[in-house]
């Protein structure tokens, strides 16, 4: 097993890319305590979904297979189960989101963490199961428990993240730290792939990498550019949504009224005593 044939580098790029859709979720989490409406805290979240399990875990998982080679092997994928990973990864965390809702309870906290964890899990051995070489591949039980371990770990902090944090720098860290959490339980799950060539087996069938990561890593970047751009966008109209205070017109007016039915009545007044003396 090779991991990192295209050199070291592949971890930093996992790495950012993870901890830019943490980060881009919980400000979007952020965003939803804000919103006016139930209905629009539900579409903060889904959005937020799709950053964190999406593009925080998914596509992050998928930079790390770059430098992932099987030695006599021919290394394939099968885009069905990449696929599905992608998704479940995202569905997930939304269901967690919304379970655990606005305010801490231990206890929505725990079953989140487990509904979350349990996909996050799920999503790296579907990824491990997808990868097709010449002969056969088998899974390490002792990595496997780790990659559940870790995704425990990741969904707590990220649901108790995403209740507790109240400024920026505080933000930024816990999006590292997933960033950190998630690429070491790929590795911690590729490591327990073993692979068995068999040279007279047939040529393994299905997708090459950069089949499905290209379109897998533009679809990423455009659902992060969309939220980022409602994050900036949403404060300004949350401000034009607020009632402005406008003075009432008959109270802003009545003095001037009164004076000019003033005017008038003495202007009647003075006609009338005018024409009594004629």
């Amino acid at each position: 097993m090779i991991y990192f044939s295209m050199g070291y580098w592949v971890i930093g790029l996992a790495l950012i890319v993870s901890a830019l859709g943490a980060a881009c979720g919980l400000a979007c989490i952020r965003q939803s305590t804000k919103s006016v409406t139930a209905r629009f805290r539900v579409v903060w979240l889904f959005v937020a979904s799709g950053s964190i399990g999406g593009v925080g875990t998914g596509l992050a998982t998928f930079v790390s297979l770059l430098g992932f080679e099987v030695k006599g092997s021919q290394l394939r994928y099968d885009p069905a189960s990449i696929s599905v990973a992608a998704g479940l990864a995202a569905l997930t965390t939304f269901i967690a989101l919304l379970m655990v809702g606005k305010r801490l309870h231990w206890a929505r906290l725990v079953a989140g963490s487990v509904i979350m964890a349990a996909g996050l899990g799920i999503v790296q051995l579907m990824v491990l199961s997808a990868v097709r070489v010449q002969g056969t591949t088998e899974h390490n039980s002792v990595s496997m428990i780790a990659v559940f371990v870790l995704a425990l770990v990741i969904s707590a902090l990220t649901l108790w993240f995403s209740l507790t944090v109240t400024s920026v720098p505080v933000l930024l860290t816990g999006s590292l730290i997933y960033g950190i959490l998630v690429t070491g339980m790929h590795y911690a799950g590729l490591t327990g792939l073993d692979a068995h060539i068999d040279q007279s087996a047939p040529l393994p069938k299905g997708a090459d990498l950069f089949d499905f990561f290209v379109p897998f890593f533009v679809i990423g970047s455009l659902s992060l550019a969309i939220p980022i751009t409602a994050i900036l966008v949403a404060p300004d109209r949350r401000e034009a949504r607020q009632p402005t205070t406008t003075p009432d017109f008959d109270m802003a007016h009545s003095p001037s009224l009164a004076v000019a039915s003033g005017l008038r009545g003495g202007v009647e007044q003075g006609e009338q005593f005018s024409l009594g003396r004629s």
